[in-house]
């Protein structure tokens, strides 16, 4: 991970969203502003937590950080999860839909995902973006994860979420469907 702080949010939001946008119109058809990229990032937060532990416990050590201090850097994040999920489901149906373009399939799909109630696709949507995580992120790079949210810690959790997302949107992300940051 080469640059490991916007990397995770990239993880985050590539768990939660189709992995990448395929033509550059869609992106900017369905793009995600820095607005809403924060609040996806707050919400995946605790999901990455448990992503990253389930991937990396048996390469870290038990006086480390995720360790010790892991469930309390969560809980932080967890505490903000009803305020950013509608912004969360937002950018979710918003990709979904670019995705599902004009094919009458992929909008009937979008169309019963938009009416679950948020009771049912949280959870899944939490399941998703943890098994995604695991997947994604290698074990060689545990250490450098566990210290970006070691890092991040200081922080309030909104704080970091704008950097994070101010970052990934001036980067010029290809991987992440995001808006063209204004002049």
């Amino acid at each position: 991970m080469h640059r490991l702080a916007p990397a995770l949010a990239a993880l985050s939001l590539a768990a939660l969203l189709p992995a990448q946008a395929n033509a550059q119109s869609q992106a900017a058809a369905a793009c995600l502003t820095e607005a809403q990229l924060a609040n996806v990032i707050v919400y995946a937060t605790p999901a990455v937590v448990t992503g990253v532990r389930g991937k990396c416990a048996p390469s870290l050590a038990s006086s480390g950080f995720l360790a010790t201090k892991g469930d309390a850097f969560a809980s932080k994040y967890v505490a903000l999860q009803n305020a950013t999920w509608p912004s969360a489901k937002g950018a979710l149906l918003t990709v979904l839909g670019s995705k599902a373009g004009g094919s009458a399939q992929g909008k009937q799909m979008l169309g019963m995902v938009s009416q679950f109630p948020d009771e049912t696709v949280r959870p899944l949507v939490d399941g998703l973006l943890a098994q995604q995580v695991g997947e994604m992120i290698a074990v060689k790079d545990c250490g450098k994860a566990e210290r970006a949210m070691q890092l991040a810690s200081v922080m309030q959790p909104r704080d970091n979420a704008a950097l994070m997302a101010f970052v990934l949107v001036n980067s010029g992300s290809k991987d992440l469907p995001v808006c063209k940051p204004k002049a």
